[in-house]
């Protein structure tokens, strides 16, 4: 065979190397750790399993369980590859009932960390081993309880390139603990505890059935506003519960109890929940049943995707379920409604130019480049020099002519600026409110790790909260003005999009000012009196960025005037 010069040949790959890159299949995060090892357990028939984390599990994920075990053989062929006691045939691929199905999760976990495992079958008569990034495997003797403990230790510290996708701590911590609950849901006769950094994050003791597992998972009152789902169509039930959203939507999908993030499914269920903003209504959490033979669950090497053969099918029952079910997630309408009238607008912007939180110095005047400059004119027809506020476009765009045009300024935006510059203002720190009687809210369990973890950058922005205990927090204080009234709501919020925003370069303190600021600044849709108009715009020429907001949208559209002479045809 020739062979041309400088065209690389094809070689087989060493163990080591395969499993690292399995590894990067199965292993997106420490959440993926705890997925795989807890689906073990359950397929162990565990009735308790425990999850400690340090972290956020980059350091550690240990997950330990009272299952069946297994003896020094399983134990040993347990972390070689597509070594598994789930199938044995191909045919058995298409009849799965258990969670674990590839023989890839052991040895692409061993891989990609420092690994131990501890195994018995019979208390007193335990099986360890160790092994180190994909090294050769130490196998033992020890004495340990009936069931398995896993400890993974410094997860991909020898593949930097995967490493350095990790996110923060905190949104390692909140994935491994949507993951969890997840799982929790689904299988509420099993106990289930989570301790993250020497902290009990979840302690959740088995109950009867997923009903009595939703109050443990979001609470007690959010639980009593579920909306039952139950339908079935031929072969395909669907069955769970719909809670009124608050904030961004979440959703807990299975497939047969297998937790999935199927495109198909997600997007079934955006559809049908969307409101006319846009947003979704409702959290779900909702469990498909299909035949066995119907779903094909060996498609994804997480297990987190599925095909169905009659997806068409499966799409309808969902929709028709949803459909049903999400008119009482309003309430029911009756002859007798109780109606909320809504309060006036105030005659000015909250945090209109408040006295304790000093302006950044302005732009010398004249500077062509700097339109917005703060200037008095006796006829009210100027609020700054050189030009005149003209009125809003559709109670969202202020409009404003100047020399050169016009401009169209978004109010919410431009806001928005003016705001976060307040709360970053480093030399004087935002006023604070503090509420006569402290708010307590109660948090899903993924923001209260948040909140644990983000209190101090909040309280910097002005926004003072303190952990009480579970899922619950104390707000203690808002940035002045901001109504007290809205305070746990503002507190939910702010914390649901510092989950979300995982970006590590970014600081926590700026994320946290950026979101409060969208919250609190002024909506679009909202008339503005002249006064608050022209306040406005002075409060946005003493802003030091004056172009985008935090979030990078543009505050201001320039139209020249020769521009819309062209346009119009006079030119």
């Amino acid at each position: 065979m020739v062979y041309l010069p400088g065209v690389p040949r094809i070689r087989v790959l060493p163990d080591p190397l395969i499993n690292q890159i399995a590894a990067g299949e199965v292993v997106e995060r420490p959440a993926s750790v705890v997925k795989e090892l807890v689906e073990n357990a359950l397929d162990a028939r565990a009735r308790r399993i425990a999850v400690r984390l340090v972290a956020g599990g980059r350091e550690l994920v240990e997950v330990e369980d009272d299952g069946c075990g297994m003896d020094a053989d399983d134990a040993a062929l347990a972390v070689e590859r597509h070594a598994t006691s789930k199938i044995a045939s191909a045919d058995d691929l298409f009849s799965l009932t258990s969670f674990g199905f590839r023989g890839e999760a052991l040895p692409s976990i061993a891989a990609a960390s420092r690994f131990v495992m501890e195994t018995a079958t019979v208390p007193g008569e335990g099986t360890r081993i160790e092994i180190e990034f994909g090294g050769a495997a130490a196998v033992r003797p020890c004495a340990r309880p009936r069931g398995t403990r896993v400890e993974v230790r410094d997860l991909f510290e020898r593949l930097p390139a995967r490493r350095k996708f990790l996110r923060r701590d905190a949104t390692e911590l909140r994935h491994a603990v949507a993951t969890l609950t997840s799982l929790a849901y689904l299988h509420p006769d099993v106990g289930f505890s989570l301790e993250s950094n020497g902290r009990v994050v979840l302690d959740l003791p088995p109950v009867a059935d997923r009903e009595q597992r939703l109050p443990d998972l979001v609470g007690p009152e959010r639980a009593a506003a579920a909306v039952r789902v139950e339908h079935r169509a031929g072969a395909v039930g669907v069955r769970g519960f719909l809670l009124p959203a608050r904030g961004s939507a979440e959703a807990v999908l299975a497939v047969n109890g297998r937790v999935v993030r199927d495109r198909l499914l997600v997007g079934t269920v955006n559809r049908a929940l969307r409101g006319a903003d846009g947003r979704l209504e409702a959290d779900t959490f909702l469990n498909i049943e299909v035949p066995h033979d119907a779903v094909d669950v060996n498609v994804h090497p997480t297990k987190a995707e599925v095909r169905f053969v009659d997806p068409g099918r499966v799409v309808a029952a969902v929709s028709a379920a949803l459909v049903v079910a999400r008119p009482s997630l309003h309430g029911p309408v009756g002859i007798r409604r109780v109606v909320t009238v809504a309060a006036p607008v105030p005659a000015v912007l909250p945090f209109a130019a408040p006295a304790t939180w000093p302006r950044t110095s302005g732009p010398s005047v004249g500077e062509a480049a700097r339109p917005f400059e703060a200037a008095a004119d006796a006829s009210r027809q100027s609020a700054v020099s050189g030009m005149r506020y003209l009125g809003q476009y559709r109670d969202t765009y202020l409009v404003v002519e100047d020399d050169q045009g016009l401009l169209l300024v978004d109010q919410h935006v431009a806001h928005e600026r003016v705001l976060v510059e307040r709360l970053l203002d480093d030399r004087t720190p935002p006023a604070v409110q503090r509420l006569l009687v402290p708010e307590v809210v109660e948090l899903p369990t993924q923001l209260a790790a948040t909140a644990e973890d983000a209190a101090a950058e909040l309280a910097a922005i002005g926004l003072e909260i303190e952990p009480v205990s579970g899922r619950s927090v104390r707000v203690l204080g808002v940035p002045a003005p901001l109504p007290v009234s809205a305070a746990g709501a503002l507190v939910e919020r702010v914390l649901r999009d510092l989950a979300e925003g995982a970006e590590p370069a970014t600081e926590l303190r700026e994320r946290a000012a950026a979101s409060l600021a969208c919250h609190a600044a002024i909506k679009k849709n909202r008339p503005l009196s002249r006064a608050e108009a022209e306040q406005l715009l002075r409060d946005l020429a003493s802003t030091r960025e004056r172009h985008r907001c935090p979030h990078g949208r543009p505050i201001v559209l320039r139209l020249a005037h020769d521009e819309i002479e062209r346009r119009i045809g006079r030119r």
